[in-house]
C-alpha cells in the first residue's frame, strides 16, 4: 500500500535531452500531417478547377519536398555516425520518425521539417555530450592547472584558448557578457602567469555557464518526458508547461473512470525531487476529513501503477530514486476543492465517485 512519494531526480541527462527531442519532433511531424489532411480535403474540393499550369507548379514543388526529405534524411544519418562515436547511436536511433506512407506535398514537407528540427536538437545534444566526455577526461584541467605553464602546452596562445573556450558554448548562443570580457581580456594579454591565471578564470565561467544552460534544458526536458510518458500511460494530464521542472509547480493527471480522484505531481528543482500524493475533490462546504475505504482503494491503486511510471521514465533518461513511500491511510487523502483542480474531459459523462477497483479486506 502506498500514500504519498517522495522521489530525488538522479536521470541521465544526454538520454533524457535526446527523448525529449524525440517527442517533440514527433509532436511537430504529426501537428504537420494533420495540417495536411486539411489541406488534402481542400484541394479535393478545388481539384476541377485546378489547369495545367497549376499542376506543373505542384509537381515541381513536390520535386523540391521530396529533395528536402533526403537531405534531412542523410544529415541524420551523419549525425548517427557521430552519435556512433560517443557511444549514443542507439538513442539517437530510437528518436527518428518514420518515414509517411503518403507522397502529397504538404505530409512529405511536414515530415522534412520535422526531422529537420529533430536533426538541429540532436547536433547541439551531442555537442554537449562530446564536451560533458571532454570534461571527465580532465583535458582542460591538464591544460589549466595552477603552477603549470599552460600557454606552453601544444604551443597554445592566449588568442588561441580563448577562441576555443568560447566555441564550448557557442552553440548556446551569444556569451555572456562577463565571459565575453573575459575572453577579450585574455586574446590581449601576452603569455605568462597573468594569461594563465585569465585562462583559468574564463575556463571555470565557461563551465559555470555550460553547466547552468546544460541543467535548465535536461528540467525542461524532464517536464516533456513525464508529461508523454504519462499520457502514453494512458492518463489524462493536466495541461502545464514543460517548464514545470524548472520553475517548480504542480501537475495532475488520473484516468477516466476515477471520479473525484487524481494524483498530484509536485515538483521542487531546488531540492531536485518529486513529490506523488493521491487527492480527492471535495465540494467547497465539504469539511469532512476522515479517511474512508475508498481512500486506500485509490492509494492503493496508485501504488500498483506507480512501478510502470518509473520503469517507463527511466527508459527514457528520467530516473526517480524513491526516498519516502508512507503507507495507505497513514495520512489521510488530501482533500482539494473541486473548483481549484483541473477539469478534464471525461468529467462532463462520469458521476463523481470513484471507479470501483478489486476490493480488498483492509487492514485494521
Amino acid at each position: 500500500m502506498s500514500g504519498p512519494i517522495t522521489c530525488i531526480l538522479v536521470g541521465d541527462p544526454i538520454l533524457a535531452l535526446l527523448s525529449a527531442a524525440g517527442i517533440r519532433a514527433a509532436e511537430a511531424i504529426y501537428a504537420g500531417y494533420a495540417e495536411a489532411e486539411r489541406l488534402r480535403g481542400e484541394h479535393g474540393v478545388a481539384s476541377d478547377r485546378r489547369n495545367d499550369s497549376l499542376r506543373a507548379a505542384d509537381r515541381t514543388g513536390r520535386a523540391a519536398i521530396e529533395h528536402e526529405a533526403a537531405a534531412a534524411e542523410a544529415r541524420f544519418e551523419q549525425l548517427i555516425a557521430v552519435a556512433d562515436q560517443l557511444g549514443a547511436s542507439a538513442q539517437v536511433r530510437a528518436t527518428r520518425p518514420v518515414r509517411p506512407e503518403g507522397t502529397d506535398y504538404a505530409t512529405v514537407a511536414a515530415y522534412a521539417r520535422g526531422l529537420h528540427q529533430l536533426a538541429d536538437e540532436l547536433q547541439a545534444i551531442l555537442v554537449m555530450a562530446a564536451d560533458r566526455l571532454a570534461a571527465a577526461a580532465g583535458e582542460d584541467e591538464a591544460r589549466f592547472e595552477p603552477g603549470t605553464a599552460a600557454l606552453a602546452l601544444e604551443g597554445t596562445t592566449p588568442e588561441a584558448i580563448a577562441r576555443r573556450l568560447l566555441e564550448r558554448i557557442a552553440h548556446l548562443g551569444p556569451p555572456p557578457t562577463h565571459i565575453a570580457a573575459l575572453a577579450k581580456e585574455l586574446e590581449a594579454t601576452p603569455p605568462g602567469e597573468r594569461a594563465n591565471l585569465l585562462a583559468m578564470e574564463l575556463r571555470r565561467s565557461v563551465q559555470l555557464h555550460l553547466d547552468a544552460a546544460q541543467r535548465a534544458l535536461v528540467q525542461q526536458a524532464t517536464g516533456t518526458i513525464v508529461r508523454q510518458t504519462l499520457k502514453d500511460l494512458g492518463y489524462e494530464v493536466e495541461d502545464v508547461a514543460d517548464t514545470l521542472f524548472v520553475d517548480g509547480g504542480v501537475l495532475h493527471f488520473r484516468r477516466a473512470g476515477w471520479g473525484d480522484y487524481m494524483v498530484r505531481l509536485r515538483a521542487d528543482p531546488k531540492a531536485g525531487s518529486v513529490n506523488f500524493n493521491v487527492v480527492r475533490g471535495v465540494d467547497a462546504e465539504a469539511a469532512n476529513n476522515e479517511a474512508t475505504v475508498l481512500d486506500h482503494l485509490a492509494e492503493d491503486r496508485w501504488c500498483a501503477e506507480f512501478p510502470a511510471l518509473l520503469n517507463a521514465l527511466a527508459a527514457r533518461g528520467v530516473r526517480l530514486d524513491v526516498t519516502r513511500r508512507l503507507a495507505a491511510g497513514e495520512l489521510p487523502v488530501q482533500r482539494v476543492e473541486r473548483e481549484l483542480l483541473p477539469r478534464f474531459a471525461a468529467d462532463a459523462d462520469e458521476p463523481r465517485t470513484i471507479a470501483s477497483p478489486k476490493s480488498r479486506k483492509l487492514p485494521s
